[in-house]
């Protein structure tokens, strides 16, 4: 079993199974990920691609999915057998579904667009993650990431409720522009606001103008 550390304890595939959306979400994974906040990051996709071939890593239980796949031709991966498991059940038959890692998944150039939504601050190969994301994406692919950010007025409290072990990266919003910058050309970076509130209430803003305060980032860019 391929894994990797988090502090001390040792990140493997076991870890993003049913356990991990029961503990790490408190059994509220559908309401802290509400569909309109997968329409909100649609929205922003929309702006610069409104058609082709999309990739959904790290895609959970289909959630964008299910929004993106009413004007893209949609592929999910991800690394959890029960997340796919659960999508399949979600999703129509069309949006093709396979088990994998970023940083190790199949294709060369055949995406329009590749999405990773709180995906890549649990990988420690970063490396490897953008190698593998050059190679999904066709040439002027558009990317679309967004992370955690531990920096600015609110770091400090980002990082105290982040109880989230398999967070490897926990990197400032300068970091990931940097680790972007280097490889892809960016195009727009968006912050993004989202808490959950008394057990019940998911509140998701995306704005343009927020990106340097906000306690996560949208980083949009494309393929050179």
């Amino acid at each position: 079993m391929n894994g990797w550390t988090a502090g001390e304890k040792t990140v493997t595939e076991n870890s993003f199974e049913q356990s991990y959306f029961t503990e790490i979400y408190g059994g509220n994974y559908l309401r802290r990920n509400p569909a309109y906040k997968w329409r909100a990051f649609l929205k922003v996709l929309l702006r610069y691609r409104r058609a082709g071939r999309l990739l959904d890593v790290g895609c959970a239980l289909g959630s964008f999915l299910q929004q993106a796949g009413q004007h893209f031709q949609c592929d999910g991966s991800d690394l959890s057998e029960y997340a796919l498991a659960e999508a399949r059940k979600r999703l129509p038959e069309g949006i093709g579904l396979f088990q994998g890692s970023l940083g190790t998944l199949p294709g060369v150039a055949v995406y329009d667009v590749v999405t990773c939504f709180d995906v890549i601050e649990h990988i420690a190969d970063l490396d490897a993650v953008w190698k593998n994301l050059q190679t999904l994406l066709k040439p002027g692919g558009l990317l679309l990431v967004t992370v955690p950010v531990y920096d600015g007025p609110l770091g400090k409290l980002v990082d105290r409720l982040d109880h989230d072990p398999t967070h490897v990266h926990r990197r400032a919003r300068g970091f990931w522009l940097a680790q972007m910058e280097t490889r892809f050309h960016v195009i727009s970076v968006r912050g993004i606001w989202r808490y959950f509130l008394l057990n019940r209430f998911y509140l998701n803003r995306v704005s343009r103008f927020a990106w340097r305060i906000a306690p996560a980032v949208m980083i949009v860019a494309e393929k050179m």
